[in-house]
């Protein structure tokens, strides 16, 4: 049978003489076929080879990627709302400016992968592997990381309010001028993390593990840090309310 891929506009990208669509994109990553712009919302991708496959601008909002291998792919500015990719490998893949709202990414490994810009609002990420990923500038509202390993991630002037990082490893994270407003990292390790103007209203760090933290210009009114570890915090923090800097 003959499986055609089409970009949105309706022209023919790619096809192939296989059962399964996913058949066809491991053939165009092979192959080395440029699918940008690709339609594929609601495909069944699960299991497919799609390293190094251009699939920036596509249209992917609802498919199943679980299972994929999707190492150094490029998602630019895709549409992956609602994805599923539990368990899929993401590892130095690009999704600059994609939308992954209410993407469900438990398990996948997103190693070294950039994700600057992208939208991940009601994402779930939980026990995914984010190690030195950028996830600089991402909006990331009631997104979910708990006991995902997110060392030496960049989360630079990111939206992070109400996200869940409880039993997240943060450490060495950059969550520079990031916005944590009600935000939940109990028992998260966040050694050695930079908040530097980080706004922290609210938020639940009982239990973490803040030592050596550098809080300079952060704000922490109403935070919550029953049995946290603050040893050798470094820089002073300040008020939302405009007071200086206090400890």
């Amino acid at each position: 049978m003959t499986i055609r891929i089409l970009h949105v506009d309706g022209r023919l990208l790619f096809d192939s003489e296989v059962d399964r669509l996913g058949e066809a994109l491991s053939i165009a990553s092979e192959e080395g076929v440029d699918l940008s712009g690709a339609d594929l919302a609601h495909a069944d991708l699960r299991g497919a080879n799609l390293e190094e496959l251009s699939l920036a601008g596509a249209d992917l909002r609802g498919a199943l990627l679980d299972g994929v291998n999707a190492e150094e792919a490029d998602f630019d500015d895709a549409r992956m709302d609602d994805v599923s990719a539990r368990g899929a490998n993401f590892e130095n893949a690009t999704f600059a400016g994609a939308s992954l709202e209410r993407a469900v990414l438990d398990g996948a490994n997103l190693e070294r992968a950039d994700l600057e810009g992208a939208i991940l609002e009601g994402a779930r990420a939980a026990r995914a592997n984010l190690e030195r990923a950028c996830l600089a500038r991402v909006r990331a509202h009631a997104a979910v990381f708990t006991r995902a390993n997110l060392e030496r991630c960049d989360f630079s002037d990111a939206d992070l309010s109400q996200a869940d990082f409880s039993g997240a490893n943060l450490e060495k994270c950059d969550l520079s001028n990031a916005r944590l407003t009600s935000a939940r990292a109990v028992g998260a390790n966040m050694e050695r993390c930079d908040l530097r103007e980080a706004d922290m209203t609210d938020i639940d760090v009982s239990e973490a593990n803040l030592e050596r933290c550098d809080i300079d210009g952060a704000i922490f009114d109403g935070a919550k840090t029953h049995g946290a570890n603050i040893e050798g915090l470094r820089g002073d923090f300040r008020s939302r309310e405009g007071g200086g800097p206090y400890r």
